[in-house]
């Protein structure tokens, strides 16, 4: 009717459900044998390191895996057939980029010896500065050998670079081969272990809760991998169109390059751009040798800031020094393969505390 203002009802706001309350341990002993406990394991997965780290990379896989064997075991495949149509697919992909790389890097390492003169003029503006410092550290080498010429010197000849090269490809190609089995075998199995971890648990309520931390860990970080591998195949995409613009040979491994560092957060992004950055040095002249950095900065700043929240929302909240300092442990512990799972680990372990009482304190400090 004119002349009647009816005001709408205000929408009701379902209240957020309330944060459980967080338990602190009280008892020193508890607090002591769990710190007793911590320093065991993490000493026997660095000393055991062999077998844990493709242990540990088996089973990421087998979580990246998980969506597309589901989806051919709905479809009414045989589990055997799918993990081989699986297992092909991966090895075949793997195969795929190898050849599709391999040749243009061999050939960009090959050339890189001879573009260090190009690199040492483009880079005359400092060399000034450098060449003091090293005059200064020449002139303290020959007074520490002067005062200690009277000592004899005994050398001992390590291996040459062919003999490290040669063990590294050995320990490299034996590496992959047992991560290999173990992921056939994990993918084959099903969810037998879960199962037979459930069976053994006394209580009903222990066995829900063990249900439910699996199934939390398996799809938070199994969403994760399928999510940062979309996100980091279009910024490859995107690297490789870039440079290709603007002239930088051999895009498509540079594309690669910038898809493999952006699984590792923040220290991925800062060592791929480092790496452009030489790119830029051995390709172009003047102000045009920041073009591939540049286009990658812009890149990853839009990734970071815009991209990576709005796929992730708060599925994988993670406090940004927490996943510093995982990165920086799992690298002294496991080195490189202790990089690409520091962030799945800690997130499994977040999880962990959010379903165990004494450990909540823990998982709080861990959130964003």
């Amino acid at each position: 009717m004119a002349g009647t203002d009816i005001e709408p009802k205000p929408t009701a706001v379902p209240p957020e459900p309330p944060r459980p309350e967080i338990i602190l341990p009280t008892e020193f002993r508890n607090v002591v044998l769990t710190g007793i406990l911590v320093i065991l394991i993490l000493y026997t997965l660095y000393f055991a390191r062999a077998v844990f780290v493709p242990l540990s990379l088996a089973l990421l896989l087998r979580l990246f895996l998980q969506s597309p064997l589901n989806f051919l075991t709905r479809l009414g495949m045989p589990r055997l057939v799918a993990v081989l149509i699986v297992m092909a697919g991966l090895l075949g992909g793997l195969g795929l980029l190898g050849i599709a790389i391999g040749g243009p890097a061999s050939d960009w390492i090959g050339k890189a010896p001879s573009s260090f003169g190009e690199i040492q003029n483009r880079l005359e503006f400092i060399k000034r500065p450098l060449q003091v410092l090293q005059n200064t550290a020449h002139q303290i080498e020959h007074l520490v050998v002067a005062s200690s010429s009277s000592t004899p010197t005994v050398t001992v000849a390590g291996p040459g670079i062919g003999g490290i090269l040669a063990s590294s490809t050995q320990s490299l190609v034996r590496g992959i081969g047992t991560v290999i089995i173990l992921l056939l075998f994990f993918l084959a199995s099903g969810d037998t272990f879960k199962r037979r971890l459930v069976e053994i648990m006394p209580r009903l309520s222990d066995k829900k809760r063990a249900v439910e931390i699996i199934n939390e860990i398996e799809d938070s970080i199994s969403g994760y991998l399928l999510r940062i591998t979309v996100i980091n195949a279009g910024l490859a995409l995107l690297t490789s169109l870039g440079f290709y613009l603007c002239g930088v040979p051999v895009p498509t491994l540079w594309g690669v390059i910038a898809f493999c560092f952006n699984f590792v957060p923040f220290l991925g992004p800062l060592c791929a751009g480092a790496i452009f950055f030489m790119v830029g040095l051995f390709t172009f002249d003047g102000w045009r040798l920041v073009l591939p950095v540049g286009i990658y900065a812009c890149l990853v700043l839009i990734e970071g800031q815009v991209v990576t929240p709005t796929v992730m929302a708060r599925r994988f909240s993670l406090n940004p020094v927490a996943i510093i300092v995982s990165l920086v442990f799992w690298f002294w512990m496991w080195g490189t393969p202790g990089v690409l799972l520091a962030v799945p680990m800690l997130a499994a372990f977040k999880v962990v505390c959010d379903h165990i009482g004494p450990l909540n304190a823990v998982g709080h400090l861990l959130e964003r």
